[in-house]
């Protein structure tokens, strides 16, 4: 299972996130609110998968925005498990990790582990 690009379709398709893109990487035109994701780890077995994953609310309007969409994006990460083969997600830390830019943007990063089963069980 790709789970970057099984995240980013999860979260494309959320309601509460409408208007608001999900992608694997800093869109060229950097819309004033957005969302990545980037596995940064995690092991891999015969068995089961445990990606360690990074998912980044970005928004250009502010600390306190950026915060609110990551709180967002968190709570729809909770639900992960409805996708088949997700088994478990945990939130590893909530980080406020502004990028200097330029431009400058507010962003704040969600480090989560997620099991996957694999498809050879």
């Amino acid at each position: 299972m790709d789970i970057e690009t099984a995240i980013v379709q999860w979260l494309n398709t959320a309601p509460e996130l409408d208007g608001i893109h999900a992608s694997l990487s800093v869109p060229p035109d950097r819309p004033a609110r957005f969302i990545t994701v980037e596995r940064t780890g995690g092991m891999e077995g015969p068995y089961r998968s445990t990606p360690i994953v990074a998912i980044q609310a970005w928004d250009s309007e502010g600390r306190y925005k950026a915060a609110r969409l990551a709180e967002t994006v968190k709570r729809r990460l909770m639900r992960l498990t409805d996708i088949d083969r997700v088994a478990d997600i945990s939130i590893e830390s909530v980080t406020h990790l502004p990028d200097p830019g330029p431009p400058f943007t507010e962003r704040y990063q969600i480090l989560t582990q997620i099991t996957v089963a694999s498809m050879e069980a």
